[in-house]
């Protein structure tokens, strides 16, 4: 028998209205009461994207059909132990902005005004959304200049 010892599959969203970015405020450790992107662990049988819509509407109470692969960012030696993590990102949701599961908080910031993002991972991947957008032209209020 073989047993491979993996990191943990995690998945968040970068969804943003307006050229502001959603964050959550953590309920629970670890991060208890910091700000980071809605996301969670993959869990059995499901995709990173179901599992990162999932996350977004238990986290927040918004909808989401669309997500686009932003990146990866491995996480060696992490407080839940060594996780992978996917982001995703997404401008067109739905639904009622609400905390919920493990959010005491949800609120848009500006991107240039973010506070501080508890988990390394999670500033990485917002670090790929901004140079993403940045090669798009898409300024900080969201727009695409023409």
């Amino acid at each position: 028998m073989v047993h491979y010892e993996n990191p943990k599959p995690a998945a968040t969203v970068v969804a943003i209205r307006d050229g502001e970015l959603l964050l959550v405020r953590r309920a629970v450790s670890p991060a208890k009461g910091q700000w980071c992107l809605p996301g969670g662990f993959i869990e059995m049988r499901e995709s990173a994207v179901d599992a990162a819509r999932r996350e977004l509407e238990e986290e927040t109470g918004l909808l989401t059909k669309e997500l686009a692969f932003l990146g990866i960012c491995p996480y060696p030696g992490g407080p839940q132990g060594d996780l992978l993590v996917l982001g995703f990102t997404t401008e067109n949701f739905s639904g009622q902005l609400a905390p919920g599961d493990d959010a005491q908080e949800v609120h848009f910031f500006p991107l240039k005004q973010l506070p501080r993002i508890a988990f390394r991972c999670h500033r990485e991947i917002i670090r790929m959304y901004k140079e993403a957008a940045a090669t798009l032209g898409i300024t900080s209020e969201g727009n695409i200049p023409r």
